[in-house]
């Protein structure tokens, strides 16, 4: 296929380079030259403007987006000039936001968008930046017709069965935002766990007790290898980062789950500890932001939007 592909940070990136590998032409753009220069060099076409993207772009036109979740998106959506997509599509293109936009904008946007004859898909897309570059999870809702035709450019950029259609505008952000949500709850648990150890009379090598969690135990996982990585890079615990950032999915899946009166107990205790390890230096967050930093390279200083 040939596709548009716009915001080329840690994962769009690697999700380019993935996406060459499998025989798709990119045409690509970013707000920073390196990127676009980097992708080019791998064989992307890079262009200087979304105007420019889409001209080049022939036939039904797709553009994949993984700008920044947040305001921003709206701004390229509709409030960019020339270089708004609204602008630049037309009737029966397609248009997809892989980020972890909240599920309610993106039935918001998707309307708007079809005010103007552009469909939307909104697509999350999971597995860190190692997934985006080998192969990862995507989670995609909006319309049905726009996904049959772009659907084996979710196969190429996803591993065998790690991409699934679940309905309209919406629920492929809303999936993504409890699956989130989910994580938040999963990286407490195990940094609980090995906080209970540390504070133990035994001191095991936490090194080597990562490591057979992870061969065969019923708690092995991308997690824990994630956070053995992370760990063996270094020689004292304490100089981890306690603070742990959010990019405020674990925060809306909680209050959805309150204004659907749904028992969140688990991951609504995630979210606040998050909050908590700003102000404290506790063994169990540097744990939780550890395995953020390996998986996502996300940093402590990232806050809900």
């Amino acid at each position: 296929m040939q596709i548009g592909f716009i915001g080329l940070g840690n994962m769009g990136l690697n999700m380019v380079k993935n996406l060459i590998d499998h025989g798709h032409e990119l045409i690509v753009w970013n707000r920073s030259p390196e990127p676009r220069q980097e992708a080019a060099e791998y064989g992307a076409t890079a262009v200087d403007s979304i105007t420019e993207l889409a001209q080049k772009l022939t036939g039904k036109k797709v553009i994949f987006s993984m700008i920044s979740a947040g305001p921003i998106v709206d701004t390229v959506l509709f409030d960019n000039g020339e270089n708004a997509i609204i602008q630049v599509l037309g009737e029966g293109d397609i248009f997809i936001d892989g980020v972890n936009s909240h599920y309610k904008d993106s039935i918001r946007r998707a309307e708007k968008l079809k005010e103007h004859g552009i469909l939307m898909l909104d697509a999350g897309v999971s597995g860190g930046v190692d997934g985006a570059r080998n192969g990862a999870c995507a989670m995609v809702g909006g319309d049905e017709e726009a996904f049959k035709h772009v659907e084996q450019l979710f196969k190429d950029m996803t591993v065998e069965r790690g991409y699934g259609y679940f309905g309209t505008n919406g629920s492929g952000h809303f999936v993504k935002m409890v699956h989130n949500a989910i994580e938040y709850g999963m990286m407490q648990a195990i940094a609980e766990g090995l906080n209970l150890i540390n504070e133990s009379e035994f001191k095991p090598d936490l090194k080597k007790v990562l490591d057979v969690w992870n061969h065969g135990s019923i708690i092995e996982s991308n997690l824990v290898g994630f956070l053995s990585a992370a760990v063996s890079k270094i020689d004292d615990i304490n100089t981890l980062d306690p603070e742990i950032g959010a990019l405020g999915t674990g925060m809306w899946a909680s209050i959805d789950a309150l204004e659907r009166g749904v028992p969140f107990t688990t991951i609504s205790h995630a979210v606040f500890n998050r909050y908590q390890s700003r102000k404290t230096g506790e063994y169990a967050f540097r744990m939780i932001q550890a395995m953020r930093a390996e998986f996502g390279a996300h940093t402590s200083k990232e806050r809900e939007k």
